[in-house]
């Protein structure tokens, strides 16, 4: 770590934002007054014999105001704090500096910023030097307290998250809805047409970034002026949303045989999102469309909110079957010799699910319970026949099953998919009333 002096002076700081200031995060800010709670009463922990704790760490994506939780802890600890950010994170001598403050004007808080930042050292990107920072806290005061914050929890060196140093590991996630609505309503104290569903939005704007939602409101505003419209519409809000998420609408003349593509995007997506609804109805959809963007032609978008951690067997297959049905209904529609690459996605997801089933979650009737993973590393061909048998059995009864279902429901899926050539768009109130309130039951066939 360079030892270069700096000629800046750490400044103590008074924070003046609480956590009643930030909205959402409420799982976290009340961790946090459980962890001032012991800080500002050590005497809890003596007869348990547990030293002080002396740091800690929130990491999560960027844009969820990590930085701003940071400040809030210091003044609801009723401290001063410190800041070390950007290249003084790579100065030992400025940290230490910071250090030394700190300890005179503890009890304190030195808030690390960013600590997974990378920087260039004599010619090679490094990380900050844990170890040099590490040392440090061993040996500070120990009524300063270590408030740092890291994008990825995978870029930290553990020597910084041992005992005594950085103690509590928390991690924030996506803006929960609560901080999505503020952002939201801050963008509608522009003019915008009143009758805006903002429960609507706040819905579709499920994991995206506070940095993403502010240039949302911007580039709504500028959209408006554009288009010489009066306001913000729900229309111009949800398209600079699917342009943030999926990428900017693509012109017809940049997409040859555009409406041939189209119609078969409608049969593609309008199969996705009917045997969606009806084989895994836990999951809820956004919106359907088949407007062509230039990351992908057309998509089916789901409630994140809504998307399972721990996966059942029946629910993998149904799965597999939602995303072969895509090539199957424009194949039906279409006829073999249309088949084209546009399902290369689903088809590699489909087949990842599938050997995960047979080879690592012990769901294959035949191979039972076994997970490979460790064993593959000493020898790459156990089992290799029967995985190869079992994966293309599962393949081969999904694609049956996807038929059977693409078959029985092709009024629904044609009705979609015509509906989508028409209005390129169809949300989830629309999609309930095409498929109905029909409740299917579909087993997974006893040879899997």
């Amino acid at each position: 770590m360079s030892e270069k002096k700096t000629k800046d002076t750490p400044k103590i700081k008074q924070s003046k934002i609480g956590f009643d200031d930030i909205v959402g995060h409420k799982h976290i800010k009340e961790r946090l007054k459980g962890i001032i709670k012991i800080i500002k009463n050590p005497k809890m922990l003596e007869r348990f014999d547990t030293p002080i704790p002396k740091g800690l760490l929130l990491y999560g994506p960027v844009s969820v105001g990590k930085s701003m939780l940071a400040k809030a802890f210091a003044k609801e600890a009723g401290v001063s704090y410190l800041e070390i950010s950007g290249s003084k994170l790579f100065e030992l001598e400025y940290i230490k500096e910071v250090y030394d403050i700190a300890s005179k004007n503890a009890p304190c808080i030195v808030i690390l910023e960013d600590i997974d930042i990378k920087g260039i050292m004599q010619g090679a990107i490094t990380n900050v030097s844990f170890s040099d920072i590490a040392k440090i806290l061993e040996s500070t005061d120990e009524r300063v307290f270590t408030f740092a914050t890291a994008e990825s929890l995978d870029e930290i060196d553990p020597i910084l998250t041992s005992p005594q140093k950085l103690d509590f590991l928390l991690e924030v996630l996506e803006l929960d809805k609560d901080a999505r609505r503020f952002f939201i309503e801050k963008i509608l104290e522009k003019p915008h047409d009143p009758k805006i569903d903002v429960e609507r939005i706040v819905r579709y704007i499920t994991g995206m970034s506070a940095l993403e939602l502010e240039r949302i409101g911007r580039m709504a505003a500028l959209s408006v002026v554009e288009q010489d419209k009066e306001h913000i519409t729900e229309e111009i809000l949800i398209e600079q949303i699917n342009i943030i998420k999926y990428g900017h609408k693509v012109e017809k003349q940049m997409v040859e045989t555009l409406e041939k593509e189209l119609k078969m995007t409608a049969y593609h997506e309008a199969a996705h999102a009917v045997l969606s609804v009806l084989l895994l109805p836990h999951i809820k959809i956004e919106q359907v469309t088949i407007s062509p963007r230039s990351k992908m032609l057309g998509f089916v978008s789901y409630n994140e909110e809504d998307q399972l951690s721990n996966i059942s067997k029946i629910d993998l297959f149904h799965d597999i079957c939602v995303l072969l049905s895509g090539r199957l209904a424009k194949v039906k529609k279409m006829g073999d010799d249309q088949m084209d690459s546009g399902a290369q996605n689903d088809l590699s997801q489909a087949s990842l699910q599938a050997y995960a089933a047979i080879t690592t979650l012990g769901m294959d009737k035949e191979l039972g319970y076994i997970n490979l993973n460790a064993i593959n590393t000493l020898d790459n061909y156990f089992l290799e026949q029967q995985i190869e048998k079992r994966f293309l059995h599962w393949m081969h009864v999904a694609k049956q099953n996807a038929e059977k279902l693409v078959e029985t429901h092709w009024d629904k899926i044609e009705t979609l998919a015509l509906k989508l050539i028409e209005q390129e768009i169809v949300e989830s109130t629309e999609l309930a009333e095409i498929v109905g309130d029909e409740k299917i039951t579909c087993e997974i066939p006893d040879s899997l």
